[in-house]
């Protein structure tokens, strides 16, 4: 049996990892809810740490700033400012499935999409969740993306839609949090 060294594994894989576990035990808290924070509809303003929480405020507040940096780069086609609330070896996994790596690579692969697929795209997060476990910080932003009405062929952009953004947070005591890894998975009815 092969076992992965997680000595081995870059960070970014490893919190990627932490998240899916964080959000598994999240649904699983003894007083039916996880510790969360959580903003409003329509918002990304920092929420109120849930009772019984252990996460930071602070973190939170800064976990759910970096939604907002994320998006306003994103509403403004900004590839740098987007790669800028990432860490410097964060993973970050688009809906289409592909992987870019790195701040470089996160930066190169949405400076091709704004001038794109994604040129005119309006993204707006409709609410934003923080969940905390043993340090480990993962934001979920659910989303949906608009087009510019006066776009010249529609075929080739995104379709609109809605989704989830899932970040795990870096926050070293010494520097400023960042995104280690990120996934976006666009809404779908279940089969029936």
């Amino acid at each position: 049996m092969n076992h992965l060294d997680l000595r081995r594994t870059p960070l970014s894989i490893r919190l990627a990892g932490a998240a899916v576990t964080v959000l598994a035990l999240a649904g699983c808290s003894t007083s039916g809810a996880p510790s969360s924070s959580s903003t409003s509809p329509g918002s990304t303003a920092p929420g109120s740490t849930a009772p019984g929480s252990t996460a930071s405020a602070a973190q939170d507040d800064a976990a759910l700033a970096l939604v907002d940096d994320f998006v306003d780069a994103f509403n403004a086609g900004d590839a740098p400012a987007l790669a800028r609330t990432f860490a410097d070896d964060a993973e970050f996994v688009n809906i289409y499935g592909s992987r870019m790596s790195g701040r470089d690579g996160i930066e190169s692969g949405h400076a091709v999409a704004f001038a794109s697929r994604l040129d005119g795209a309006e993204l707006v997060v409709d609410a934003s969740h923080v969940v905390e476990v043993e340090g480990v910080r993962v934001v979920q932003a659910e989303w949906s993306l608009q087009h510019a009405a006066d776009v010249a062929d529609a075929s080739l952009l995104v379709p609109e839609g809605s989704g989830v953004l899932t970040f795990s947070v870096a926050c070293p005591d010494d520097d400023a949090c960042r995104f280690a890894s990120g996934a976006n998975v666009r809404t779908a009815a279940a089969p029936s």
